[in-house]
């Protein structure tokens, strides 16, 4: 059975607003994982990153939420977590992994949309600061890969302990989706996904290989730079041809499909990473319930850029989580909000 697809219908006005964002985004420049672009980006993020952490911590405070920083045993010397507390006890737990092209991005900068899961939602937030890849410093996919898992268990064998719920869910956003997708496999494969209730993937990346939508982005491609779009994804593995991206341990679209929790997609028009999470959500079919939500005008990474879109798409991802979160309780509902019926 394929997954159940769901298209946004947009009000005029929102209409306009994603069209004048996506007018700004057409004049910016796109993102590359070439040499000196991914240093400097590096650097960037970090630089904001501890500036908005600062800005926002009163903020937090203002809203109920307690952050706390913990770091996740590993053979590698350990994984730094950031932990968003809700007000009160958690209703569940969350494993958030941020995106950025598996080279920017940080757990801190995720704070303004895990925020709301926390206060509005009452859910307690993990997101995993993995290392970030860089050709200077040596560090390569496997190392990011390897630190999701490493947080991937502890969350599985200690949530229940840490944040007494038992309701979990495992999630990311673009690079930060792949990585989800994979631990969520190597959770599944080793016995410790029993706890968890659903799986939230917003514009993954789940074939390294590239999907027809990659391999068809052009230069009018927003955010990503789409006539590399495709080599740029084959810089995360040098050392594989085609055949070897497609494999499971790096392509969650190519793994075995059982014994996984609901899972929940969300995807833009304008995003050439589309097909995706398109193909993934209809793998992830044969395993248990999934669905797709399709946004008009969304480009890649839209839920940061603000606007009626993101407000959408962030309404979404709270009632399928509360659905989810009622399906955990003996009187649960029979259909999901995210179908439509």
């Amino acid at each position: 059975m394929p997954a159940d697809v769901r298209r946004l219908e947009l009000r005029p006005s929102e209409r306009r607003t994603a069209e004048r964002i996506n007018a700004a985004l057409a004049v910016m420049p796109r993102l590359k994982t070439d040499g000196w672009r991914v240093q400097a980006g590096q650097w960037a993020m970090s630089t904001v990153g501890v500036a908005a952490q600062t800005v926002t911590a009163g903020w937090l405070r203002t809203r109920g939420v307690r952050v706390e920083t913990l770091r996740i045993p590993s053979p590698d010397g350990g994984v730094p977590v950031r932990i968003l507390l809700p007000p009160g006890p958690p209703r569940g737990a969350v494993l958030d992994m941020h995106g950025g092209g598996w080279v920017v991005g940080s757990a801190g900068l995720n704070d303004h949309l895990n925020a709301d899961l926390a206060a509005d939602a009452g859910l307690a937030v993990v997101s995993v600061d993995y290392r970030l890849l860089s050709e200077t410093r040596g560090v390569l996919l496997p190392h990011a890969i390897a630190d999701c898992q490493a947080a991937a268990r502890w969350f599985a064998d200690n949530a229940l302990e840490h944040f007494e719920t038992d309701r979990l869910f495992l999630g990311g956003q673009s690079a930060g989706a792949h990585l989800a997708a994979l631990s969520a496999m190597t959770l599944r494969d080793e016995d410790r996904l029993g706890r968890f209730i659903g799986c939230l993937f917003v514009y993954g990346v789940f074939d390294l290989s590239g999907t027809p939508s990659v391999r068809a982005a052009g230069p009018d491609t927003l955010i990503l730079n789409g006539p590399t779009l495709a080599a740029d994804l084959c810089r995360l593995t040098p050392d594989l041809d085609e055949a070897g991206r497609r494999l499971p341990d790096v392509s969650p679209l190519h793994a075995p499909m059982h014994d996984l929790p609901p899972a929940l997609f969300i995807a833009g028009d304008l995003d050439p990473l589309r097909d995706d999470s398109l193909h993934m959500a209809d793998a992830w079919s044969a395993a248990a319930t999934s669905n797709l939500i399709e946004v008009p005008l969304a480009p890649h990474g839209f839920i940061h850029f603000g606007g009626p879109l993101a407000a959408r798409a962030m309404s979404e991802i709270r009632q399928w989580i509360e659905f989810r979160l009622e399906s955990a309780s003996p009187d649960a509902p029979v259909h999901s909000p995210a179908s439509g019926r």
